[in-house]
């Protein structure tokens, strides 16, 4: 949850949320941005014109072009981070009114948030909204695990976007739920001897005047997605693979032969597609292991002991695998979350077990603990940390607009999972083999196609598969051996 009070409000006035969900249908929003295009330059030399009694140590300016699909209220409010300030805002050539005001976020990790307020009257819903900002983003002091992010010339900058450092205008009040739109561009600008990483697809690179410019296309995401990390990183590429590292390249060699060996298994025995896709990995300070659309963090402590830090490999494994396992399939199709979300939960294990030893990675001791978190959140209807989960529904009563509320949090990450694994211990491995080349032959997908495909290597297997997909039932016959 993410709650905000105005500076002057009580703690007991009614909480204002933020639900961080990633859904990505659609719902009716008083305004809906269709598309950005950002510009952000770091540490640049003129500091001093903007205001700040500071250097350029932690200087940031930043602009922002908005295109809106709709507006349906009378104002139109966004949000920055609580260290940045509106310089300007336009639409054309007119200038706009604006009212920014500090509003308390006690789960921001600046602890502060910039709330502006427009007029929806001076602006209409084909006209751009062009947004002049500026500031610093300090480390955090809320002693949160993203202390990691900032903007510091002699260490790098590290922003993620909604809900952490809020590095660009967010548009979305309190009670709406994160929703897809296009960023066409993030031009990013920087002192030369830096590299940017941005998310999606790095466009061009060049250095001029002794400014580093780099342009990415992110092009369809969700706000939570969006981030920036640059740092004076050297680069590592092979085959659609990248990685930005401090110093050691040995490591750097080691992450792309062991994310070959899984697009090659990959490729090999699931789906065979050419992944033509970009993955960057990039090393990143202590707290840093995320995993944000096409790029992966990981801690500096992580990058250096990557031969024996599984949780790495599980992520990078995770995002590598969904080209493999990617039947074509409709939003309204009932297997669509299984498909989309549900197959890389699982399949990336599946790619684990075959290309590492059991010392590495032993695929039944982790069922198993999957199982246990599995029937406690059952029970109890909240995750370890004691927060409440979406309800518990059958795996094919969860919708495609469902699939963020439940992606990583329950039934798609252990239900689903558990379903997959009683199937290939029903077949045996070399069974469970060639099921899982057929099914990954299929064009589309109906429940009948995936129904008479199981039963040709388990007879019999109509209930269960009924009982998997259909109910919340998990009896004792389905539950894993523990002998």
């Amino acid at each position: 949850m993410f709650e905000l009070y105005s500076m002057n409000q009580t703690i007991n006035l009614t909480h204002l949320v933020f639900l961080f969900s990633s859904i990505l249908g659609q719902a009716t929003y008083a305004q809906h941005v269709s598309s950005y295009s950002l510009e952000v330059e770091f540490f640049p030399d003129e500091a001093e014109m903007y205001g700040f009694p500071v250097s350029n140590e932690a200087f940031m300016k930043g602009s922002a072009e908005v295109s809106f699909s709709e507006i349906e209220s009378d104002t139109i409010n966004f949000f920055l981070h609580g260290e940045l300030k509106i310089d300007s805002i336009f639409t054309g050539n007119k200038q706009i009114n604006y009212n920014s005001k500090k509003i308390f976020d006690r789960r921001d990790y600046s602890r502060v948030t910039n709330k502006t307020i427009i007029q929806a009257t001076d602006l209409s819903s084909h006209e751009v909204l062009k947004i002049y900002y500026s500031g610093f983003i300090n480390p955090s002091r809320a002693r949160s695990l993203s202390d990691y992010m900032r903007i510091n010339k002699n260490e790098g900058v590290f922003l993620r976007s909604y809900g952490y450092s809020l590095w660009f205008p967010v548009f979305l009040n309190p009670g709406e739920e994160d929703y897809p739109f296009r960023i066409k561009k993030i031009e990013v600008k920087l002192p030369e001897n830096y590299k940017c990483v941005a998310v999606g697809e790095l466009i061009n690179e060049t250095i001029s005047n002794g400014i580093y410019t780099a342009d990415w296309n992110p092009g369809m995401i969700n706000l939570i997605n969006v981030q920036i990390t640059a740092r004076e990183y050297k680069v590592l590429g092979r085959d659609n693979l990248y990685v930005y590292y401090v110093a050691e390249i040995e490591q750097a060699e080691k992450i792309i032969d062991y994310a070959k060996t899984l697009k090659t298994f990959f490729y090999s025995n699931l789906r065979k597609v050419q992944d033509t896709s970009s993955l960057y990995i990039i090393e990143l300070p202590k707290f840093g292991n995320i995993s944000s659309h096409n790029v992966i963090g990981i801690s500096t402590d992580v990058y250096k002991n990557f031969d024996n830090n599984l949780s790495s490999k599980t992520t990078i494994a995770h995002e590598l695998v969904h080209p493999y396992v990617n039947i074509p399939i409709s939003k309204n199709n009932s297997l669509a979350a299984l498909v989309i979300e549900g197959f890389p939960s699982f399949f990336h294990l599946y790619g684990l077990h075959k290309t590492m030893n059991n010392s590495e990675f032993d695929i039944k001791k982790y069922m198993r603990i999957v199982e246990k978190n599995y029937l406690n959140k059952k029970n109890t209807g909240k995750d370890r940390r004691g927060n409440q989960l979406p309800p518990e529904k059958p795996i094919l009563e969860i919708s495609y607009e469902d699939i963020g509320k439940y992606k990583d949090q329950f039934i798609l990450p252990d239900r689903v999972r558990l379903f997959l694994y009683h199937l290939w211990t029903e077949m045996g491995e070399p069974s469970y083999d060639q099921f899982l080349k057929e099914l990954f032959q299929f064009d589309s997908i109906t429940y009948k196609k995936l129904e008479n495909l199981v039963v040709k290597y388990i007879p019999g297997y109509e209930a269960n598969l009924n009982i998997w997909l259909n109910t919340v039932d998990y009896p004792q016959s389905l539950q894993l051996n523990k002998d």
